[in-house]
């Protein structure tokens, strides 16, 4: 039996190279849906930074508990960024725990842009990190619509903590290698699922 854990959060240089074009990609299409004035959302996860990278400088605000999405957007003047501080969490160079919480919750936002580990047809969306999932439910009851990027490897994927339903999703944003079959089980729930 390999001692190896399946729910152990792997270190941000591990996940951005996995599926990194098919993360660019999502992240692109993620990126038109974004307009001047907005007040957007950015988790840690490392496709919401690729999103980071793509950005324009035009005028909105992006708030956003990882390190990597708020340097990498602190060179652009028209761009406000906040971040939330908190307990750092070192594997995903993000910050989480109560006081990132309690920041959220002082904000209101239009968009939500964020992954998981995990998305399972009938149980939701998923993490590994408890605190991460607590964190992601947070983001998504500040936000008007939650964008879900994910690529196809996280779906039928069960990770240790559930946070939310499929039905809390105003869109999933995935890629061209999602199964068929889960494609219409989605499209038969009534989500809109948009693959580039």
């Amino acid at each position: 039996v390999s001692n190896k854990s399946m729910e152990r959060e792997l270190p941000y240089s591990e996940r951005e190279i996995n599926c990194m074009h098919e993360k660019i990609n999502i992240a692109r299409e993620a990126v038109n849906r974004v307009v001047e004035r907005d007040v957007i959302l950015l988790d840690a996860s490392t496709t919401a930074w690729q999103m980071a990278r793509l950005l324009p400088d035009m005028r909105i605000t992006v708030l956003t508990n990882a390190m990597k999405v708020a340097l990498e957007l602190a060179e652009r003047s028209k761009i406000k960024v906040i971040f939330t501080g908190g307990t750092l969490s070192a594997p995903s160079l993000s910050f989480i725990g109560p006081l990132a919480e309690k920041t959220l919750q002082e904000y209101h936002v239009n968009k939500l842009f964020f992954s998981c580990k995990g998305v399972d047809l009938d149980r939701g969306l998923s993490d590994s990190n408890e605190s991460h999932a607590l964190l992601k439910r947070c983001m998504m009851t500040i936000a008007d619509q939650s964008y879900l990027l994910a690529d196809h490897t996280k779906f039928g994927v069960k990770a240790l903590t559930m946070f939310s339903p499929l039905k809390d999703l105003h869109e999933i944003i995935t890629d061209v290698k999602l199964d068929s079959t889960i494609n219409e089980q989605l499209t038969s729930l009534n989500m809109k699922v948009s693959k580039v």
